[in-house]
């Protein structure tokens, strides 16, 4: 028997150590040997969607894929660099000194987080927490429409069946606060991210006295210092202050003033200390919480002057006069008043009467460099159809002792060019589905029912317009220290129903609502002459119910409903707010863009 010889272990070492050959070449790994600061460099230069697709790839790619200094740059190349290009000189290099800086509106929430679009920092730990990610993204949803929508129901409908057209509920949103108010519930503040109850008060006896009929909040006032300031207008004249103090969710009444012959206030604006109102048969007041003591001596103002507005193409003259009657107005207040909260009554500085203006109006107030600006936007009817019309009233703090009250430096007045009447058969719009008009629906339509927009919405320099045949007009005001302009109007083509409200900010951007059905348009008009919009398109979440829960898991599925009306729409920057009126119900559904 043979044996085998056996290997020498010199062989066996050397044949362990050989390494055995890979079936499959590898490539090597470059990049898990860099460090994070090379890999965001180098992840910087990659298109959007590479750079998504690196994020599955592991968990060290998905944290340095969404680096705060990957979505900056691409935050600015796609949102502020486009802005920044319509600036005049901007493109040769004669606009720009060093680096370009950009900033937005600062925004608080309700539980002390911080939102918006691009808000500054105040410090380096802010700064490192800034999520770039979350805001681009949250720029990406709203210039696509997309969206998350939950209905928050106000409550149960109103057992008052004499109030009918008068019982209505007005809602304000800012900052994530959205405010309503109505004669059943009274005063009512909702954090809009928690859908949760914040504060409740009521207005008085439910009777048709203390119905408000117009709402508004201060913007000026930031809400890091965790309060509000509401200003209602009543039905009766009168008018009153409250605020919402969010950390100890409770609100307070400040003012109260008694009703006023001059009839329903139907606008209302209210920066603190100053406090602009507009009557339904447009008599304008402008008050002053800051006035001279109740001892000193009222200052009176000149009662000849007269400001007239006349058009060159011979239609109607518009004057707006000054009241003989200035001061204090009738210092009694109704309710309770919190002991170091409340206001003192306000000084009347003046009082404008127009007899040619009608309704709509939009009021507003806001600061400048050189003082307070308060002005009027209103309609007025012509020769050839009907006009808009700004009038600017610039306040300036009186610095004297005789003379403790602000004063009015200088008014300026300007109006856009008449639009003619529309016919009863309106043609439809190049972009919108064409259709006949049946004679007999469109005999019975007024000329007073189509002349004149329906809504006004007046935010410095952006003056919006809704008109009855399904558009908007917007008008661009350019003001400064010794003139008051209009831009010829931009029709705004989209909507295929009735616009019920439509609301613009500062930065150009408006949001409209049709009454019926559940269409919705972004607008952004900041430098853009063409006016387009994008439809929201949201996906539903259950409908939140404060009274009743269980009825609203069984409501999960939202249908639409032809009856439902949509009779106000507000926005910040992450959220749409639409006021739903359903069977005698309302409620809040809000658009969620995060």
């Amino acid at each position: 028997m043979t044996y085998k010889r056996k290997r020498p272990e010199a062989d066996n070492a050397t044949r362990l150590a050989a390494p055995k050959r890979s079936r499959h070449t590898a490539s090597p790994d470059l990049l898990s040997p860099l460090s994070d600061e090379l890999l965001v460099r180098i992840l910087s230069f990659l298109p959007l969607p590479d750079l998504l697709n690196t994020a599955p790839v592991s968990k060290r790619f998905y944290d340095i894929s969404g680096d705060s200094q990957i979505w900056k740059r691409l935050y600015y190349s796609r949102f502020v660099l486009p802005r920044a290009l319509r600036i005049p000189g901007f493109r040769d290099g004669s606009a720009r000194d060093g680096k370009l800086y950009y900033s937005s509106h600062k925004a608080l929430w309700a539980d002390g987080r911080r939102g918006g679009w691009v808000d500054i920092p105040n410090d380096e730990m802010e700064k490192r927490s800034r999520n770039w990610k979350m805001q681009y993204k949250l720029r990406h949803n709203w210039s696509k429409g997309k969206c998350a929508v939950e209905e928050l129901h106000l409550g149960h409908e109103s057992g008052l069946p004499d109030i009918t057209q008068s019982h209505k509920m007005l809602v304000k949103a800012s900052e994530g606060i959205a405010v309503t108010a109505d004669v059943a519930t009274g005063l009512r503040a909702w954090d809009l991210k928690t859908k949760q109850l914040l504060a409740q008060i009521s207005l008085g006896e439910a009777d048709s006295d203390a119905v408000p009929s117009c709402i508004t909040v201060d913007d000026q006032k930031q809400l890091r210092n965790n309060a509000m300031e509401i200003a209602l207008g009543f039905i009766d004249g009168s008018f009153g202050v409250w605020e919402l103090d969010i950390r100890k969710r409770r609100i307070v009444q400040r003012y109260r003033h008694e009703k006023s012959s001059n009839g329903e206030l139907v606008g209302i604006a209210f920066s603190y200390p100053y406090l602009l109102t507009a009557t339904k048969s447009v008599l304008i007041s402008i008050y002053t919480f800051d006035g001279p003591s109740k001892t000193d001596h009222p200052v009176s103002l000149e009662s000849d002057n007269q400001i007239e507005q006349c058009s060159t193409d011979g239609t109607k003259k518009v004057s707006i006069e000054d009241q003989p009657s200035s001061g204090y107005p009738i210092p009694r207040t109704r309710g309770r008043l919190e002991k170091g909260v409340n206001l003192q009554p306000p000084y009347l500085l003046t009082s404008l009467k127009s007899h040619t203006s009608r309704a709509p109006l939009a009021l507003s107030i806001r600061r400048t460099a050189g003082g307070i600006v308060a002005s009027i936007a209103y309609t007025f009817s012509t020769l050839q159809g009907w006009s808009l019309g700004i009038q600017d009233l610039h306040l300036r703090p009186s610095n004297s002792r005789s003379k403790p009250t602000p004063e009015i430096t200088t008014t300026r007045l300007a109006y856009t060019l008449p639009v003619r009447t529309i016919p009863p058969h309106i043609p439809s719009p190049p972009t919108s589905p064409s259709g006949d008009i049946p004679p007999s629906s469109t005999s019975e339509q007024t000329s007073d029912s189509l002349d004149g927009p329906i809504n006004l919405c007046y935010t410095h320099p952006y003056l919006l317009a809704t008109l009855p045949d399904n558009t908007l007009i917007l008008h661009l005001c350019t003001s400064n220290a010794s003139s008051l302009s209009i831009s010829p109007g931009i029709r705004l083509w989209g909507h295929t129903s009735g616009i019920s409200d439509a609301e613009i900010t500062a930065r150009g951007k408006a949001v409209s609502v049709s009454g019926r059905g559940e269409e919705i348009r972004v607008w952004e008009l900041e430098g853009r002459a063409h006016g387009r919009s994008v439809e929201v398109r949201p996906t539903t979440k259950p409908i939140i119910d404060e009274d009743n829960a269980d009825d609203a898991i069984s409501s999960n599925t939202a249908t639409i409903q032809w009856d439902d009306r949509r009779n106000w729409v507000g926005f910040d920057d992450e959220m749409v707010i639409v006021l739903k009126e359903s069977k005698g119900r309302e409620s809040l559904m809000v658009y969620d863009f995060t």
